[in-house]
């Protein structure tokens, strides 16, 4: 009130701009003046004029109300943020989805996302969306297959130079399950008494394998980008269908969802374009 006031000189104009009455203004501005020990305005029988201390506070009333103003923005802003939950396998989000925040964050530019990595034998909180390895676990809607993969062993380039024969010589990367080595090796008609390193995931292999520690068994998805920047390169030549894919769905609350509709949009076309870069890669994602 007191801006409007001081502004047009008169607590009736301000009254009228404010839409409420006379008596209200002169009110507030006895009440202020009060507060501040101060007097804002010379009062006339028909007029009021703004004191000098009136003139030297009015720009700090501005200043206090563009400052409310902006918090009201602020405050706007922030309660029209949506924040989600994604459940994600663990090894999914360190290779496919956590290289690629940046284009996810502006896809979904108003809303706060929060990861749950699933690890075997971890519970997992309820999500509002999920990427699993396997079909999803019941009670989830909007079931969809994302994508499939092809298995092979990998390794460093830089590796590879030490050796002519690299699958009968370099170190093995293991994770906990000694299918695939079992069945390269055998496929590549190779035997190996020796086990090589567990390191009890299959993402902790690959990385091992990224840094010339030996050779790990990886995928046309997990080391797709690896596999296109030449980090990777993959030995022998057998590769396998993998034993699952990986799926997408929803919790039965996010049915129908903007929110979760844009995040599918965004990790289809993601995995599409992964698929289309990664060398070597001919398995092609569910359309």
């Amino acid at each position: 009130m007191f801006v409007e006031a001081a502004e047009r000189s008169s607590f009736a104009g301000a009254a009228e701009a404010l839409n409420v009455t006379q008596a209200a203004v002169s009110k507030q501005m006895a009440s202020l003046e009060d507060r501040l020990n101060i007097s804002l305005f010379f009062r006339g029988h028909r007029s009021v004029g703004v004191t000098p201390a009136g003139q030297a506070y009015l720009p700090v009333a501005k200043r206090v109300l563009a400052l409310l103003e902006s918090g009201l923005d602020d405050a706007t802003a922030l309660s029209s943020r949506r924040s989600i939950t994604i459940e994600v396998d663990y090894e999914f989000l360190d290779f496919v989805v956590t290289p690629r925040l940046d284009r996810l964050c502006a896809q979904l530019s108003e809303t706060d996302v929060t990861f749950l990595p699933t690890v075997p034998g971890r519970h997992v909180p309820q999500s509002d969306l999920s990427i699993t390895y396997g079909h999803p676990r019941p009670g989830r809607v909007s079931a969809e297959r994302l994508c499939g993969f092809r298995v092979f062993p990998v390794a460093s380039p830089f590796l590879l130079e030490t050796t002519s024969d690299p699958l009968k010589e370099l170190p093995l990367l293991h994770d906990v399950d000694s299918y695939w080595w079992n069945t390269f090796l055998q496929a590549e008609n190779i035997t190996r008494f020796d086990q090589g390193t567990v390191l009890g995931n299959g993402a902790l292999a690959i990385r091992a394998a990224m840094a010339g520690q030996g050779i790990a068994i990886g995928d046309d998805v997990l080391c797709a980008d690896a596999l296109r920047r030449g980090d990777l390169v993959r030995v022998g030549g057998t590769a396998l269908h993998g034993r699952d894919d990986y799926w997408v769905s929803e919790h039965p609350d996010m049915l129908g969802d903007p929110i979760a509709a844009s995040f599918r949009k965004w990790l289809k076309a993601e995995v599409a374009q992964l698929f289309e870069n990664a060398q070597s890669a001919t398995w092609k994602p569910a359309t």
